[in-house]
């Protein structure tokens, strides 16, 4: 507070300004010495003023005190480092929260291997091109500046029970990113408000828990490139789910849980030259692979280059690839004439898979995870 005399309230003023100032200097901040010269030339203007007006005194000490007492926002947040400028390097710090203050300079912004479950940012970042969120336990992710119920941006502090703006209503707290990377984390969904970021070019999404993809999830991604879902849990794809990728150029669905894959899908990948990887999942080399294997032989005598669908089932197809089978080979069974009752079933350490088990005797199936 400032102290105010009967005598001379405005050097009162201007002397409290002072001591505040050098108080100020040894804390780094730059702007106490523009206000004690603003205050200085002032001040031989208005002295004579302030016993005839003396409400003046008053709104120049309630500016002087808003002037004098902003900082900056701190260059760094703990325990974070900033080595690299453009950089916010918080990895593997222990963080359950995002820390607050991210300097709007921030280009690059770490926060792989900690302890986070959600990601909230409370403004947005223009100039955030890439992030990293792997090696965490993220379940589920919003890109999407939270609102209140009048609908206005929460800024500042995060507050409880506050869901995510609708898609159509969703503002991005990083409008412009490039890269996002959210490996190894416990995702189930594809995060949300990724029509909001149309800039993005490569979605990490690794080792996640994510089964089911939704036609136009990705539509708005028009200059993406990069897309990794391996090692998920993916049953199956919309014949149309990649069509809208013109700039697609790796999609890696490795080790997920595909069974067939529509000839649709593979005409519209095919027409896009996305380098496409298939390995790793469950082919199920019966009739309905037929239209993809004449397909796929076809591109293989023009000389394309052909994508490795290696069967698992049934038995007697196991571990052989689509194009070594001849199509009177793929033929399709009644469940209760299916030559084979068992199925064998690698597990990565980490990981996990989701199987159609039933008993034997009864026709009802049930999906069984197993981590």
């Amino acid at each position: 507070m400032f102290s105010w005399t009967q005598q001379n309230p405005l050097q009162t003023l201007i002397r409290a300004a002072g001591d505040e100032a050098n108080r100020l200097t040894t804390l780094g901040v730059k702007r106490e010495s523009q206000v004690l010269q603003q205050l200085e030339r002032v001040e031989t203007q208005v002295v004579m003023a302030v016993a005839q007006w003396p409400f003046v005194a008053a709104v120049l000490l309630l500016v002087s005190s808003g002037l004098v007492s902003s900082s900056p926002l701190p260059a760094c947040p703990e325990p974070c480092t900033c080595q690299r400028a453009p950089l916010l390097n918080c990895s593997s710090s222990g963080l359950s929260l995002v820390p607050q203050h991210i300097q709007d300079s921030v280009t690059e912004l770490d926060l792989s291997h900690n302890l986070l479950v959600s990601v909230t940012l409370d403004r947005q970042h223009h100039y955030l091109r890439n992030v990293w969120l792997g090696n965490n336990s993220i379940t589920r992710l919003s890109l999407c500046m939270k609102r209140d119920s009048a609908g206005r941006h929460v800024r500042g502090r995060q507050l409880h029970g506050l869901k995510p703006w609708s898609r159509h209503g969703c503002v991005s707290w990083a409008p412009t990113l490039q890269l996002l990377s959210v490996e190894r984390n416990l995702l189930e969904e594809l995060p949300e408000g990724l029509e909001a970021t149309e800039s993005l070019q490569v979605l990490q999404l690794s080792f996640n828990r994510i089964s089911t993809l939704q036609p136009g999830d990705l539509s708005p991604l028009w200059q993406l490139k990069e897309l990794h879902l391996q090692h998920n849990l993916i049953t199956r794809l919309h014949p149309q789910m990649f069509q809208d990728l013109a700039q697609l150029r790796v999609l890696d669905l490795s080790f997920n849980m595909l069974t067939s894959l529509h000839p649709l899908t593979y005409l519209s990948l095919r027409n896009i030259g996305a380098d496409v990887r298939l390995d790793g999942n469950r082919w199920q080399c019966d009739c309905s692979m037929r239209s993809l294997r004449r397909r796929l032989a076809y591109d293989s005598s023009r000389g394309l280059r052909s994508w490795s669908v290696v069967c698992a089932s049934p038995s007697v197809h196991s571990g052989r690839d689509l194009l070594q089978l001849e199509e009177d080979d793929l033929n399709c069974f009644g469940s209760e004439n299916r030559p084979e009752l068992h199925q064998d079933v690698t597990v990565y350490s980490g990981s996990e898979i989701l199987l159609s088990c039933s008993a034997q005797g009864n026709s009802k199936k049930k999906m069984c995870k197993i981590t």
